[in-house]
């Protein structure tokens, strides 16, 4: 049975802590049963697991723990009340893992996976949770890729994993400056749209078929002057009366979605 004083999980509390040390393992910590059963679909490396009794309490979760036990070269047990410890959830999760992540090059995302690019640039997202939800939602959306650029919290974060919802074994994603991404992105010749509430353009009257960086902004700092100053399109959602803005992940929403409804209008034609 695991202890809270055993190295593994020291090295847990170190990694959900430390940014530089997850970078440095190039590791991040997956919570709960939703993101063990994504990271067995996805193939994805897994360094070591710690599952609570209450896991093997139903079908399903005795299914997965042996099917972690095939993939998986340490799966230890631990009391609850141990790995509750180990996580700031809310509601702790009976499982807990350690993933391997190579994080693709900027280039790689931008290129897209074969079809149009349609990625989604964070700029300066701090809040984890707001970052894991723009994520889960490009990803539902059918973005190609996603990057986060300076001023935005890790994409490792506990939270911001946890917010994805699995995004992170599909949706390739990197941190990047925002002057490599500016200078990237012409020389892919993608188009450059931010969101922006007082734009004069009304997102369903744009072409959202082309190959596109759409740019979402922090909470309250919006998008960064060097990336304002380099869009090629500004887009707004027109609002009630006395409104002044969405959330990040509201306005991701609206854009990504509609962006998807034309690109498959399109395919269908």
């Amino acid at each position: 049975m695991l202890s809270r004083t055993d190295p593994l999980a020291r090295r847990l509390r170190a990694l959900r802590s430390d940014a530089a040390l997850r970078e440095s393992e190039k590791v991040f910590v997956a919570e709960g049963i939703h993101l063990a059963i994504d990271a067995l679909a996805a193939g994805a490396l897994i360094d070591a697991a710690v599952v609570s009794p209450r896991l093997s309490e139903s079908d399903s979760g005795r299914n997965l723990e042996r099917l972690l036990r095939e993939k998986v070269a340490e799966v230890h047990v631990s009391s609850d009340a141990t790995l509750d410890a180990l996580q700031d959830a809310r509601s702790p999760q009976p499982i807990v893992l350690i993933v391997r992540r190579t994080a693709p090059t900027l280039s790689a995302v931008l290129a897209g996976r074969g079809g149009t690019p349609l990625v989604v640039v964070a700029c300066g997202v701090q809040e984890p949770g707001n970052l894991g939800a723009l994520w889960r939602t490009a990803d539902a959306a059918g973005a190609s890729g996603f990057v986060a650029t300076e001023g935005s919290v890790h994409l490792t974060h506990p939270r911001t994993v946890r917010a994805s919802m699995g995004a992170i074994f599909r949706l390739p994603a990197v941190e990047a400056s925002m002057a490599a991404v500016l200078e990237d992105v012409k020389v892919r010749k993608l188009t450059v749209v931010g969101a922006n509430a007082r734009s004069a353009a009304a997102y369903d009257d744009l072409d959202w078929t082309g190959p596109l960086a759409l740019l979402f902004g922090g909470e309250g700092s919006g998008i960064p002057p060097e990336a304002e100053e380099a869009l090629d399109l500004r887009v707004a959602i027109p609002m009630a009366p006395g409104v002044e803005s969405l959330s990040v992940n509201a306005a991701a929403a609206v854009l990504l979605f509609e962006a998807a409804r034309k690109r498959r209008a399109v395919s269908r034609a």
